[in-house]
This record gives C-alpha cells, sequence and structure tokens, in this order.
C-alpha cells in the first residue's frame, strides 16, 4: 500500500503519549461514582407516561468510536503504511464493536451470567489472550523506562470495553470501582497481603523461584509499585474480580434469591446487580387508562430499589458480627466455590502455555494462589481496588524486588 513517512521523532512521542492518557481516560472517569449512573441514564430512556423503558441504541456505538480514538493515535505512532494502518483500526474497531452489539441486541436481562453475559465477557477476554500468542490484535505498546511494565494497548481497550459494558450500559452491583476505603477493607487488605506472603514465599524459596533480592530507593520503588496497580493489576482485578467472579457469584446463589431477583415486586432481594425490570408487564385500568396510584408506587419504588440494591455486605453483614473467625471466612460454600473456579480462570488466561515444560507447574500454582487471594480480597470487601492492591503489591515484591518468573502473559 501507499506509505507515510513518520514525523519526527519528538512528534512521534507526544502522538503517543497523547494516546496513552485518553487511553485511560474511561478508567478514570468510571472511578467518579456518579459517572456509571449518568451513562445509565443515557443509555437507559423512560417513558413517564406508559411505564415502559427503552434502549437508545446510538449510545454502544457511539460509545465504540470514542473508545477507538486512542487506538487511531496509538497506530498512527507505530505504523508508517496507511493502509496497513487502516487495515489496523478495522480490526480493532470490530473487536471493540462486537460487544457492544451483543449488549444492544440482547434481551433484558433476567438472571446473571446468562447468555448475553456469556458471549459478551467471552468477545471482550478471548481475542486479547488468543492475541498474545497469535498477534491477530494490533497491539502498540507504550514504554515508559527500562525495566518498567509496558502499556499494551489492546488490554486497556478490553477493560475500557468491559467497563463501559459492565459498569454502565449492563450494571454489576458490587462492582467496587471506588478509591474510598473503610477501616475493615484496610484489614482485609493486609489480611490478603499477609495471606499471600505465608503461602508463596515458602513455594517460591522451595523451589528455588527467587534470583538475588533487589534492593530499590524508595521512591523508584514507589514509582513502579504505581504504575504495576494501574497498568496490570487495576485492569486485571476489573475483568477477573468485578466482572467475571461477580457474575459466578451471582449465579450461584441460592433458588430463594433468585426467586427475589425474578420477582418484579420485590428486587429489594437481589444479590447479583441492578436489574431493568420489564415495566411495560406494569398493568393499567380497563379500558387503556393511565395506571393507578398503585401501579405508579410499585413503579418508583422498583426505580429506587434497582438504584440503591442491598450489597454483599448489608445482605451478610449478622454473619460477619458472629466473631473474629466468621468475620476471616466467607459465608456460604457458593462463595467459596465461585472464587475457586474464578482463580482457575484467572491462572488459565494469564499463564504463558509455551513454558509448562521448564516450571510451567509452579507458575500456574502461583498464579492460582495470587487469584485465590486476590478473589478472597476482592470478595470481603466488595472493592476491585482493595483486591487490584493485593495484586500490585503481590506482583511488585515478585517480579521486581525478588525477581521471580512469573511466566505470565502480562
Amino acid at each position: 500500500g501507499t506509505s507515510k513517512k513518520h514525523p519526527d521523532g519528538s512528534m512521534l512521542d507526544l502522538l503517543r503519549w497523547i494516546g496513552g492518557l485518553i487511553l485511560f481516560t474511561p478508567m478514570m472517569l468510571f472511578a467518579i461514582p456518579t459517572f456509571p449512573t449518568v451513562m445509565e441514564k443515557i443509555y437507559y430512556g423512560r417513558d413517564e407516561l406508559e411505564l415502559v423503558r427503552y434502549r437508545r441504541q446510538w449510545v454502544p456505538i457511539l460509545i465504540s468510536f470514542l473508545l477507538l480514538v486512542p487506538d487511531i493515535l496509538l497506530l498512527k505512532s507505530d505504523e508508517e503504511r496507511t493502509t496497513e494502518l487502516l487495515w489496523k483500526i478495522a480490526v480493532v474497531w470490530i473487536y471493540i464493536a462486537v460487544p457492544f452489539i451483543v449488549c444492544m441486541c440482547r434481551p433484558a436481562a433476567k438472571l446473571p451470567l446468562d447468555t448475553g453475559d456469556l458471549v459478551t465477557v467471552l468477545l471482550i477476554a478471548c481475542p486479547v489472550i488468543a492475541s498474545y500468542y497469535t498477534d491477530s490484535l494490533p497491539d502498540p505498546q507504550i514504554k515508559i523506562r527500562d525495566g518498567w511494565p509496558r502499556i499494551s494497548t489492546i488490554q486497556i481497550t478490553a477493560v475500557n470495553c468491559a467497563l463501559c459494558v459492565f459498569n454502565g450500559l449492563r450494571p454489576l452491583k458490587d462492582f467496587g470501582y471506588t478509591v474510598i476505603w473503610n477501616c475493615g477493607d484496610i484489614l482485609r487488605f493486609l489480611t490478603g497481603l499477609i495471606v499471600a506472603a505465608a503461602i508463596l514465599l515458602p513455594i517460591g524459596y522451595a523451589t528455588s523461584s527467587f534470583e538475588k533480592a533487589a534492593h530499590p530507593n524508595a521512591g523508584l520503588a514507589i514509582a513502579q509499585l504505581l504504575t504495576v496497580f494501574v497498568v496490570y493489576s487495576l485492569p486485571q482485578e476489573i475483568l477477573f474480580r468485578g466482572i467475571i467472579q461477580n457474575l459466578l457469584h451471582s449465579r450461584l446463589e441460592s433458588n430463594a434469591d433468585i426467586t427475589k431477583y425474578t420477582s418484579q415486586k420485590d428486587n429489594k432481594g437481589a444479590l447479583s446487580m441492578r436489574e431493568w425490570p420489564n415495566y411495560s408487564a406494569v398493568d393499567g385500568k380497563e379500558g387503556g387508562e393511565s395506571p393507578d396510584e398503585e401501579d405508579n408506587n410499585l413503579f418508583y419504588e422498583s426505580d429506587i430499589a434497582r438504584r440503591n440494591p442491598e450489597t454483599f455486605q448489608d445482605i451478610h453483614q449478622e454473619f460477619y458480627k458472629r466473631g473474629v473467625c466468621c468475620w476471616l471466612t466467607l459465608p456460604t460454600i457458593r462463595d467459596w466455590i465461585a472464587l475457586i473456579i474464578s482463580s482457575f480462570i484467572y491462572a488459565f488466561s494469564l499463564m504463558d502455555h509455551r513454558h509448562w515444560d521448564n516450571n510451567g507447574g509452579v507458575a500456574f500454582t502461583t498464579l492460582l494462589i495470587l487469584g485465590m487471594v486476590c478473589g478472597y480480597t476482592w470478595r470481603q470487601t466488595s472493592k476491585v481496588t482493595t483486591s487490584a492492591a493485593v495484586h500490585a503489591f503481590v506482583t511488585y515484591v515478585g517480579i521486581y524486588i525478588l525477581k521471580a518468573d512469573m511466566r505470565a502473559t502480562i
């Protein structure tokens, strides 16, 4: 194809860093507590007269183009040939747009982790995992400094898609994408670190997985730790804990809770997420007259319940008040099952499967334990930022201090 010369080096770097800044903008916006609600209101319209809700289908398409902007800038800074550039932009846009098209076309969710949820998660996660081995998706990477984590464009784009779908267009409860912690969150964060250290350090030393420990200065250590948190830990926790484990927990709730969840007159029993009830099912008076006062009350009560759902901590607060032992464990067997399943998914997804013949079992076990510790922390706090902090500390100490080879796709 035709080719164009790159701009000079300074312009190229400027283009790359502008693209990188825009790339992280959705993650920054969703950290604002009111932003998901604003997106929700934009996407879902409500007819006050007919008591029906509807979707504005142009919203997902617009979001897909907005998410494409940083990828265009980064691809432009990485590709000289115009034809190749256009082809890569088209491939990335298709990858971004398909989950949003599914979100547009899917019926209203009645249960968590239904077919629509499963297909959407697979469409977001699987191409990124496959691209690590096949280079099927264009992935210009941003280098910060030598020896520091590189920013993967396609991985952050995948997380942006997941945030827009599962924290905006089809919001999940207990997502916990917030920087506000309470004392209990801090204690559970420390508990997660202690558990991770108590398990992973003996395994590492027993298998000689650690090299000579490094001793960076405090300023460099803090900067690298924050970089690991933003570039690696937070994106992974959003996808694997905030979405996948969240959906698994919700799906495995008891039949009684699912019955409450699907009941239009008792949405307060929902454990899994904020649903959008079928308001058109609210009957009016005979002769096509407007709904009576009782129906209007039902409409607004269900709307309030949807926007202010009970959290995991609210539902199990009596369990956690029984004592320290209960405070440190999970309330039900279903919680442990979801934790174990999501941890295996996490370890299998991040394991570099080309290195099973060289301590691959140790690497997989390390990732599995890390996934379980982070999943435990997320479930106890219902905050992906708390589990991401545990993930960042463990990853930073393991890779940059103890020089462990985790053989992961990060």
